[in-house]
C-alpha cells in the first residue's frame, strides 16, 4: 500500500512541473507592427495592421538592434514580448512600494 501512495506522490509532483513548465512557455507574445518612434516617456512604439498602438518600456540586453535610430522609424518588425513588473520610482529615482506591469520585447526582427 506504500508503495501506490508512494507512485500516487511522484506521479502528481511530475504533473505538477509539467504543468508550470507549459504554463511559463505560454507568457511570451508575438507581434507584427510598424515602428513609430519613441514616446515623450521613453516607450518604444509600435502600430499593427489593426491600428492597434502597443508601448514597450525595454529591450532584452542580449538583443543588438537599437531602436534609437531614426531610420527604423516606419519599418515593419517581427516582436516576440513578455510582460513584466517594474518598480514606479519617485521624482529622486528612488524606488517607491508600488510597481507597474510592462511589455519588455524579448527578441525582434526586421519584417522583409
Amino acid at each position: 500500500m506504500k508503495k501506490l501512495y508512494a507512485s500516487a506522490f511522484v506521479l502528481f509532483i511530475s504533473l505538477s512541473f509539467a504543468v508550470n513548465t507549459i504554463s511559463a512557455q505560454d507568457t511570451s507574445n508575438k507581434l507584427i507592427a510598424t515602428f513609430k518612434g519613441l514616446t515623450e516617456t521613453e516607450y518604444f512604439k509600435f502600430v499593427d495592421d489593426k491600428n492597434v498602438s502597443f508601448l514597450f518600456y525595454d529591450l532584452d540586453e542580449n538583443i543588438e538592434l537599437s531602436l534609437y535610430e531614426e531610420e527604423l522609424i516606419g519599418k515593419k518588425f517581427n516582436i516576440t514580448w513578455v510582460t513584466k513588473e517594474i518598480d514606479i520610482l519617485d521624482e529622486d529615482g528612488n524606488p517607491t512600494d508600488e510597481k507597474e506591469t510592462v511589455k519588455s520585447i524579448t527578441a525582434i526582427t526586421e519584417e522583409k
